[in-house]
């Protein structure tokens, strides 16, 4: 019987539960400069090694809340 080879394997997709600070701005429609003010004011981010990212509930939340 001959062994399927790890590539062969269908891959399960993962969902990632945040988002970069790029695909956070292009989430709420703003500019660069407008996530920073809003992290100021309150927005919440969170920071893996060097990158930031945003819960992408956290995102909703600011929106409703906003």
């Amino acid at each position: 019987m001959a062994r399927k080879k790890v590539s062969d394997q269908p891959k399960e997709k993962v969902e990632r539960i945040f988002l970069s600070f790029t695909e956070a701005q292009e989430f709420l429609g703003v500019s660069h400069q407008t996530v920073y003010k809003l992290m100021k004011d309150g927005l919440t981010s969170h920071k893996i090694g060097k990158k930031r990212v945003f819960l992408k509930e956290d995102l909703v939340a600011w929106i409703k809340g906003h």
